[in-house]
């Protein structure tokens, strides 16, 4: 299937389900804070639980997002996967340095991605079981990954 324009949010949304309803077992997801993909929806959150949940090896959902106030704020049910998946649902804060990065990826098993251009629009590229073109995607995800981080708990301390 070649990729295809998303050029509203409303698309953009419907390209986000159409992602997780793909049922991926690895999902990689670069934000500024997530709250475009809205993930505390329940089909969301629902279709990350089963990702997580399968009980297979190899499953992963690594998300890295610019700012955390987002999710440690408003992601209640995002937090609580946090609690009972980790390791295999992690979630980190990428260091300031890459805060400069405008981009959003959703990149699921390799194969699907949906790359938004720029974090204040929706304009965006849906790419569905295309290994070749998600390629240069994964490998930014990776090199993004790679710059380091923080790793956000699920733990809030307090005195």
């Amino acid at each position: 299937m070649p990729s295809r324009l998303i050029t509203t949010w409303s698309e953009h949304d419907s390209a986000v389900q159409e992602i997780l309803d793909l049922s991926p077992s690895t999902l990689q997801v670069f934000d500024e804070d997530l709250s475009p993909l809205k993930l505390e929806n329940p089909e969301r959150i629902a279709a990350l639980n089963r990702l997580l949940a399968f009980g297979q090896e190899g499953r992963q959902l690594t998300i890295v997002v610019q700012k955390t106030d987002f999710v440690r704020q408003y992601s209640p049910q995002l937090l609580k996967l946090l609690r009972v998946y980790s390791p295999t649902l992690r979630i980190i804060h990428a260091p300031p340095h890459l805060d400069a990065l405008k981009d959003s990826l959703l990149i699921a098993d390799g194969r699907h991605a949906l790359v938004r251009f720029h974090r204040d629009h929706a304009r965006s590229r849906l790419i569905i079981d295309e290994s070749q073109e998600c390629k240069p995607y994964l490998k930014r995800f990776e090199e993004i990954l790679g710059e380091g981080g923080d790793p956000i708990s699920a733990i809030t301390l307090g005195l």
